[in-house]
């Protein structure tokens, strides 16, 4: 690291005393935008030759059409969910949790929010990794209201709840995220959403301590293997982390014996039931998986995309 600047730029430089292959570049400036359009703007003034992390969804259909780019495009295991505090009512009720998941429109975010530049998730292990399987129900509007009438509620006397959501750590998208949830909930009838918001270190104290009971949170792994999809949100220690609260000290116990496995098939069989567990007690609704795009000019080459997101940056070289 020659030079860095918080939030504003990084520079690396060749270490000439590394005992490995050199860099192809000599030099990488690593600069930082405040929003996606500034990042797209420095891209279309010729600023940066790579813009990477992270567009937004409209803006790369266009980038996509223009022949002055290349885009990348790759897997990502970043995942998006709904997040209940089951603890607070009405989410003690897992009938509530559940007629809420009907509700949930995924082909709604994914198509209309991010224009197809993410995947409707059904599980909280990604999918393209072991142990995936969808477990979370299609969207089913009778079956959310069916429950509904069974905890007493109707279109003349609604459920009314606060969602959740951070304006700008997650991206520009997410206002238009919550308000397609809202819209999906409210479609129902019975449930009424008022939209709440917060910046993110007053978000992270507000769900660590029990202030939310329904928020939008992300995922992105420690280590890429399910484990790291399921400790974190289903154990008890995990669960309390995430403001979801929840306990179950057989799904626990299924998780420990799973990590105790070598077996790989073994270990998908533990955790494709711990997943089925997941849909029963629906602390989490899981909502979208991303992908990750990188647009550069055709002279910048050696980008390379991996699952585990980390960007190679010794790579990259320019050609004339």
């Amino acid at each position: 690291i020659a030079d860095w600047e918080r939030d504003v730029q990084l520079i690396l430089k060749t270490n000439p005393d590394y005992f490995g292959p050199k860099p192809k570049t000599d030099t990488i400036v690593i600069r930082f935008y405040q929003n996606a359009s500034t990042l797209r703007l420095a891209l279309e003034s010729g600023e940066i030759d790579v813009a990477y992390r992270t567009l937004d969804p409209r803006d790369l259909l266009i980038i996509k059409s223009d022949p002055r780019y290349v885009v990348y495009e790759g897997q990502s295991p970043a995942i998006r969910e709904l997040v209940f505090n089951v603890q607070m009512p009405p989410y003690n009720n897992v009938n509530i949790r559940k007629a809420i998941a009907y509700a949930v429109d995924r082909s709604y975010i994914v198509d209309d929010v991010f224009a197809g530049t993410v995947e409707p998730l059904y599980t909280l292990v990604p999918i393209g990794m072991w142990s995936h399987l969808d477990v979370m129900p299609e969207r089913d509007l009778e079956k959310a209201k069916e429950l509904l009438r069974k905890e007493g509620y109707s279109e003349d006397n609604p459920l009314e709840i606060e969602l959740w959501y951070t304006p700008s750590h997650y991206g520009s998208t997410e206002a238009d995220v919550v308000q397609v949830l809202k819209e999906a909930i409210e479609e129902t009838g019975m449930i009424k959403v008022d939209i709440k918001y917060a910046e993110w270190a007053t978000y992270i104290d507000y769900f660590i301590n029990g202030y939310m009971g329904a928020f939008l949170l992300g995922w992105y792994p420690d280590y890429l293997d399910p484990d790291d999809y399921l400790w974190p949100f289903l154990s008890k220690s995990g669960a309390a982390s995430m403001g979801a609260f929840y306990e179950n000290s057989l799904i626990e116990t299924m998780m420990i014996q799973s990590r105790a496995e070598s077996d790989v098939d073994i270990r998908t069989e533990i955790n494709e039931d711990v997943q089925k567990v997941l849909a029963i007690d629906v602390p989490y609704v899981p909502l979208w998986q991303a992908k990750q795009y990188c647009v550069t000019y055709p002279y910048v080459k050696g980008v390379v995309l991996e699952p585990s997101q980390i960007f190679r940056y010794y790579l990259l070289y320019t050609e004339e």
